[in-house]
């Protein structure tokens, strides 16, 4: 009978040192792949994929990311929506919503369209036509409605207006080659 009981208590014990060393045992870590904020997220009825590329701000944003919007939507709307994929503050606006003044936090409040000794700094807002070229915009982000492919971009720049212009993204404004 004793026997029994030792045996049962060895067996217990070696259970029991089994589980320990199990559940201490390291895991093992697996490398995470970066997101490629390029891809676009599969769109559903009534919604659009629109690129946004963002140039000249902070340099550990993603420059392009392809968002899903609901049909309807504006730029405006768009670059919310990458600030909120991304993981970063939503944009920043001034004079009344209609002004675009900070994007990742870009300028830092209260800066909105800065006088410099050099110009003006701000946010310029390009659209893609449909070759791949860029137009400065002629309407606010909030007026643009975006539809399925469109390509909005972002430039922060110092600009005299005299000398300086704001320049076009240096990527492509084709959503395919952006978003592939």
């Amino acid at each position: 009978m004793r026997s029994r009981h030792v045996t049962a208590a060895v067996a217990a014990a070696i259970t029991a040192a089994s589980f320990v060393v199990a559940a201490c045992a390291p895991v093992p870590s697996t490398p995470t792949t970066p997101v490629d904020y390029s891809v676009c997220p599969n769109a559903g009825a009534g919604q659009v994929q629109v690129a946004v590329v963002v140039q000249g701000g902070q340099v550990s944003s993603p420059p392009v990311v392809c968002v899903v919007v609901p049909a309807g939507s504006t730029g405006l709307d768009a670059l919310n929506a990458r600030a909120q994929r991304i993981g970063r503050v939503a944009p920043r606006l001034g004079f009344g919503g209609a002004f675009v003044c900070a994007v990742d936090g870009l300028p830092a409040a209260p800066d909105c369209s800065e006088s410099t000794p050099d110009g003006f700094a701000y946010w310029n807002y390009w659209n893609a036509l449909a070759d791949g070229t860029w137009q400065s915009s002629d309407i606010g982000a909030g007026d643009r409605v975006v539809t399925q492919g469109s390509v909005d971009a972002w430039v922060f720049g110092t600009w005299d207006f005299a000398t300086t212009f704001p320049e076009p993204p240096t990527l492509s404004g084709s959503f395919a080659t952006l978003t592939n």
